[in-house]
């Protein structure tokens, strides 16, 4: 009994149950996937070309505006040819419909595929919680879908505003269509069932 009691004794002091670790810090967990904490609207554009690239759900989500911790509300406006062909698609457009193309663009890049972002712009800031970044944009995601163009090319707007959490989000995107290009309101149209 005593040799019992003595090696539960020094299994339970070289396990250490009851020692707590050190935590990883926020900053540890979130740059492994891309994410950087949206100080500035520079890191928020930053955020999202990762999460394109990392085909990260939750992170591109992150980059648009929460209404619960802001007065606005995410606005999206395709295209003028996109809005007149896919009518019934942008109508009701949400952060909701953001998330289910992202899903579903994502679930048909294979493995190995790659998906990236590249935007050339600059911003002009209002104040010092509001920016408008006008850019333009080349987005590339390798998927599988047959008779559905791989990139996208135009211009873009993005307007952002510092939240109540001092994180830079984007509020409105407006894009706007190259002549002959095929534009990322037509790639959100494809991959939005």
């Amino acid at each position: 009994m005593m040799r019992i009691t003595f090696l539960l004794c020094l299994a339970f002091i070289s396990c250490q149950l009851f020692k707590t670790r050190s935590p990883e810090t926020p900053t540890e967990v979130t740059e492994q996937l891309g994410w950087k904490q949206p100080i500035t609207p520079e890191i928020t554009l930053e955020n999202l070309r990762n999460a394109i690239y990392y085909r990260n759900t939750e992170n591109y989500i992150r980059c648009f505006v929460d209404s619960n911790f802001s007065d606005k509300r995410f606005t999206f406006v395709p295209t003028q040819e996109a809005q007149i062909q896919y009518p019934d698609i942008f109508r009701n457009w949400s952060l909701n419909s953001e998330r289910n193309y992202f899903n579903n663009i994502k679930t048909n890049v294979p493995q190995g595929g790659t998906s990236d972002l590249v935007l050339s712009g600059s911003f002009q800031s209002f104040g010092t919680d509001e920016a408008v970044y006008y850019a333009s944009y080349l987005v590339n995601f390798q998927h599988v879908v047959k008779d559905v163009p791989q990139s996208a090319k135009g211009n873009l707007q993005f307007y952002l505003v510092s939240d109540k959490n001092g994180n830079w989000v984007i509020y409105k995107w407006i894009d706007i269509k190259i002549q002959n290009e095929f534009s990322w309101s037509e790639l959100k149209a494809k991959f939005s069932y």
